[in-house]
């Protein structure tokens, strides 16, 4: 039971030290323009963000600058990681609180 124990804290460590993360997923935008002679031309829009809001259950858009694409792309890559954590944690403390015995008739 104390190896449970441990890896819970050590999975603790691991989340508290994981620094920053978005969750919600990023895009590129393109808009089209038909300009007067009628040949269409394609300006790359702002990139938008895209999450869950939490309290409404709502998705919610943000539309953000070009410039902070790759870094807000790299915060959710990290979110999908940290839902891997939190996963982890979760089967550690079920494991903790209910023991290691499984079988139906463990007690006899």
């Amino acid at each position: 039971m104390s190896a449970t124990k441990e890896s819970v804290t050590t999975i603790l460590a691991e989340i508290a030290a994981y620094g920053e993360f978005l969750p919600g997923s990023v895009r590129k935008t393109h808009d089209k323009r038909t300009l007067a002679n009628g040949k269409q031309k394609v300006y790359e829009a702002q990139p938008i963000y895209t999450y869950s809001d939490l309290g409404t259950g709502r998705q919610v858009s943000k539309r953000i600058p070009k410039d902070a694409f790759d870094r807000v792309k790299g915060l959710t890559r990290r979110y999908k990681g940290f839902k891997k954590l939190v996963a982890r944690l979760m089967r550690a403390v079920i494991a903790e609180n209910l023991g290691g015995d499984s079988k139906k008739n463990s007690s006899r």
